[in-house]
C-alpha cells in the first residue's frame, strides 16, 4: 500500500478538479491511455473528496475546498454563474497560479493524524490540510499510483480501507 511519506521529494506535476474533487499529482509527468485518450498524469495521485485547504506560510487561507463554488474574477454571481464549467470558478483561477505546471514545487514533509487528516507541506511555504468529515465509509481521500489497480491508500470516516 502507497504511504503518503512517499510524496517527500516529489514536484507537484499538475493541480485540477472533476466536479467538486480536487486531485494532485505528483512527480514525473508520464504519459498514459486512459479510455482511449492519451493523458499526461504524475507518478502518484492524490484525490480529495473532503474538505480541505491550503494556507500560506503566515497562516492565511490561499485556497479552499469552498472556492469551488465562487465565481472566478471575470464572473458575476447570478443565476447564470455554474460553478461546474472548468475556468468558471475561484479554484480553477487560483490553483493554477499557485501550483503553475513544470514549476518543480516540491513536497517537503507529509503528515497524517489520528483522524487520518493528511497536511502536506511544499517548497513554496504553502501548506495542504485535509479533514476528514464522515463517520461512514464514504471515502474521503485517496493516495494512488495512476494505471497501477492495486495499493490505493483510501482513508474514509472509520480510516483506513
Amino acid at each position: 500500500m502507497i504511504q503518503p511519506e512517499e510524496l517527500v521529494g516529489k514536484s507537484v506535476c499538475k493541480i485540477g478538479r472533476a466536479a467538486a474533487m480536487c486531485w494532485i499529482h505528483f512527480g514525473w509527468p508520464m504519459e498514459i491511455e486512459l479510455l482511449g485518450r492519451k493523458r499526461v498524469l504524475g507518478e502518484f495521485a492524490l484525490d480529495l473528496d473532503c474538505p480541505w485547504r491550503i494556507r500560506n506560510s503566515s497562516g492565511g487561507i490561499e485556497l479552499g475546498s469552498a472556492d469551488m463554488f465562487v465565481p472566478a474574477s471575470r464572473h458575476v454571481l447570478d443565476e447564470d454563474f455554474n460553478w461546474d464549467v472548468q475556468g468558471n470558478n475561484l479554484f480553477d483561477e487560483k490553483a493554477k497560479l499557485l501550483f503553475p505546471e513544470g514549476s518543480q514545487i516540491t513536497v517537503t514533509a507529509v503528515g497524517l493524524s489520528g483522524n487520518c487528516d493528511l497536511t502536506i507541506t511544499f517548497s513554496n511555504g504553502l501548506c495542504l490540510e485535509s479533514f476528514v468529515n464522515a463517520s461512514s465509509q464514504e471515502e474521503c481521500w485517496r493516495l494512488f499510483m495512476p494505471g497501477l489497480e492495486h495499493g490505493d491508500l483510501v482513508v474514509t470516516g472509520v480510516g483506513i480501507e
